[in-house]
């Protein structure tokens, strides 16, 4: 021990480092039952093509002191995919061995199988009434049209986004994406074409497909129930954003700029033009000016 250091750090503990993170995978490998995989802010890039699940460390979890500590005797961590938790890393500053030491609780939107929409009948999904009332519902002018103003919708999509708490980067990124990959038309008059909608959803009726959720999620809107209303198509997709594709939301929500954002977006979602970050950013420029 070296005398001569006034505050003395031969000790684990002397040194430690505080974390809070989200769990990223539940289920761990044999060998690590209890451990979970949690991406760490500040530590861990949020974007998983920089940092991939892969490389994230499995993390310990603490249990109470009413569980027997001993393999095959009391029980293990329940923490699932999604979870906020905190803890320390074990090795201090190098901060590889993370401890779970609790989760806290959060506020998140359910998943469609969580409680989005209920599965009624072999043939028929019912969604959930409380599920729309989280939406900032608009009405447009040239509602009904299916080719309105470029301009026009632009400037009504970027509102839409904005008002249900989309910053001005994500609003104008998902505006950019949905011009790039329709220009905003709600349908096309020829019943035979491939694709519907404004961000293209394949023009199949079956259930489960994504047109066919469009159609069951207009349904809840009457007498205003048809689906070719670019306000309902709007809605319908943050309702998407925010369950069946809520993962994409939360990585397309981590991004700090207009083409990372749009990079997610085609990719992962709407499958739109190269050209959605131009579009995005002319988007965010005309609010500005």
């Amino acid at each position: 021990m070296n005398v001569l250091r006034p505050i003395q750090k031969e000790f684990y503990g002397d040194d430690y480092r505080w974390f809070f993170g989200t769990v990223v995978n539940a289920v761990p490998p044999s060998g690590l039952e209890g451990r979970v995989k949690v991406r760490i802010y500040g530590v861990h890039n949020p974007l998983t093509n920089e940092i991939p699940e892969k490389d994230l460390p499995w993390a310990q979890v603490l249990l109470p002191t009413t569980e027997g500590g001993s393999s095959g005797i009391g029980r293990i961590p329940q923490l699932v995919t999604g979870a906020f938790v905190f803890g320390i890393f074990l090795d201090g500053i190098s901060s590889q061995i993370p401890l779970v030491l609790g989760s806290l609780p959060r506020v998140e939107f359910p998943t469609s199988i969580q409680s989005g929409r209920e599965l009624s009948s072999p043939d028929k999904f019912q969604y959930d009434q409380s599920r729309l009332q989280n939406v900032v519902a608009q009405t447009f002018k040239d509602d009904k049209e299916a080719k309105a103003s470029i301009g026009l919708r632009r400037q009504q999509a970027m509102k839409f986004f904005i008002d249900n708490g989309y910053d001005l980067i994500h609003a104008a990124s998902l505006t950019g994406a949905i011009e790039a990959s329709s220009g905003f038309q709600t349908y096309n008059t020829d019943i035979n074409s491939e694709t519907v909608g404004i961000i293209n959803w394949k023009n199949r009726a079956e259930t489960g497909s994504r047109f066919n959720e469009l159609l069951k999620f207009a349904a809840q809107y009457s007498p205003n129930s048809d689906w070719r209303l670019f306000s309902i198509q709007l809605q319908f997709v943050l309702f998407e954003l925010r369950n069946r594709f809520n993962l994409v939301n939360s990585k397309f929500l981590f991004t700090t700029d207009i083409k990372s954002a749009s990079e997610i977006l085609n990719r992962d979602y709407i499958k739109g033009s190269n050209r959605s970050d131009q579009l995005a950013q002319r988007a965010y420029e005309e609010v500005l000016s």
